[in-house]
């Protein structure tokens, strides 16, 4: 029994330039490119091209919600008190000495910084509301007078007649259409 000879695969060299490089210099736009992928190179078209968005902004002028309008706590509050009326260069220093005397401090005392932030949160939750009611409102069900303009496969079901008795539980449609089979 004779041996077959088997067939050779056959590998492709990688294309190189003339300097034996696999990348070659686009002369047009000076950029380096693999000399495999340099029929695919479109150097003109990059450089001038701008990368759109496929979203949309609507409105570009959105007011952004600044710090102050939102929410503190009463001992944010008292921080910022204690930070102006110190002047000590530390930062560390001064939170550690506001930390410890927020915690000395009786009930009476933390009052007017209670007082302030219950008063500055209810302004901001007031301005919440506001905004949740100016936001429109969308109705996610389709009007029922436009549902049947818009979808030429719509049936009327409330043309339908269900009778279970004298149809066997299948529908009877009362339209003219209905054929009575020559009675």
């Amino acid at each position: 029994m004779a041996y077959q000879s088997r067939a050779r695969k056959r590998v492709h060299a990688i294309r190189r330039g003339p300097d034996g490089s696999a990348f070659q210099k686009c002369e047009s736009c000076g950029q380096t490119v693999a000399i495999a992928l340099f029929d695919m190179h479109e150097c003109g078209f990059k450089k001038n091209k701008k990368k759109k968005l496929k979203t949309q902004c609507g409105n570009r002028n959105v007011e952004r919600q600044g710090i102050q309008d939102q929410p503190r706590s009463a001992f944010h509050l008292f921080m910022d008190e204690f930070v102006k009326t110190c002047t000590d260069g530390n930062e560390i220093e001064i939170d550690k000495k506001g930390c410890e005397k927020w915690k000395n401090m009786s009930r009476e005392e933390r009052q007017p910084f209670v007082l302030q932030a219950d008063k500055l949160n209810s302004a901001y939750v007031k301005l919440l509301l506001e905004e949740e009611n100016e936001i429109q409102r969308v109705d996610d069900e389709a009007d029922s007078a436009e549902v049947g303009k818009l979808d030429e496969n719509y049936e009327d079901y409330e043309m339908c007649f269900y009778d279970s008795e004298s149809s066997g539980g299948f529908g009877l449609f009362l339209s003219e259409t209905y054929d009575t089979f020559g009675h």
